[in-house]
């Protein structure tokens, strides 16, 4: 097996995503099949100088509320700098995804992706700062989701698991309902499953380990699938 098998979540912050994708690598796990587990969200790296010079020219704009930290930057004020943001974000998402998507797959690894490009999409696409081109060249460079899942939640809901204490040292700051209404078109567009995040927890579960079998058999993951967890 060379190809490998990738599923991936998406969705609003608060969403489910990633607690879906722990627990649907437990239950492989407990079935013997060998999986690798990603995370690529936002972490800055390379990009960090570029962040620097944004809050340094005032474009970041931190908040608290309610005693929780959130980050927003108006980068549509500035157009250079706008042009610039996709290829700076590129620059931490690219070599992270080839380290712990694109590696493990061409070792025929099942991989569990807790965000993906689909999240980095959603953003720039929300901010207006996505062309067509750059659109194709994000897609083009991270292995395509062999199964695809946006958590779907509405506003009220994200925004009240967002106030969470806890949940992150800090959030980003955006307008929720306008991000969903981004994500449910792209994931009409990239076919994406459709999981209700309001749902109840056990049969999104339930719903969401039956197709990933599904996709795994059909692949020709059986007894190939067996080994180690990581």
């Amino acid at each position: 097996m060379s190809h490998g098998f990738l599923v991936t979540f998406s969705g609003l912050d608060g969403s489910g995503k990633s607690s879906q994708a722990v627990t649907l690598q437990r239950s492989l796990a407990g079935r013997n099949i060998s999986v690798a587990r990603a995370w690529a969200g936002q972490k800055p790296v390379l990009s960090y100088p570029f962040l620097a010079l944004v809050r340094f020219l005032g474009y970041t704009h931190r908040r608290k509320i309610q005693g929780v930290a959130f980050v927003e930057r108006d980068l549509r004020r500035n157009r250079a700098l706008a042009r610039l943001w996709p290829l700076v974000l590129a620059l931490d998402f690219v070599p992270k995804t080839i380290v712990s998507v694109r590696l493990p797959l061409r070792k025929g690894r099942i991989v569990i992706c807790d965000r993906y490009v689909y999240d980095l999409l959603a953003e720039l696409l929300h901010e207006g700062m996505l062309g067509e081109r750059t659109k194709r060249m994000l897609i083009e460079l991270t292995p395509r989701a062999d199964l695809a899942f946006l958590m779907d939640v509405d506003e009220k809901l994200a925004w009240e698991r967002a106030l969470v204490p806890g949940r992150a040292r800090e959030q980003p700051y955006y307008d929720l309902l306008q991000r969903r209404k981004v994500y449910l078109e792209l994931g009409r567009e990239m076919g994406m499953v459709v999981m209700n995040g309001q749902g109840d927890v056990a049969q999104n579960h339930r719903m969401i380990l039956t197709k990933t079998m599904d996709g795994l058999m059909k692949a020709g993951f059986g007894d190939n699938s067996k080994g180690r967890t990581e």
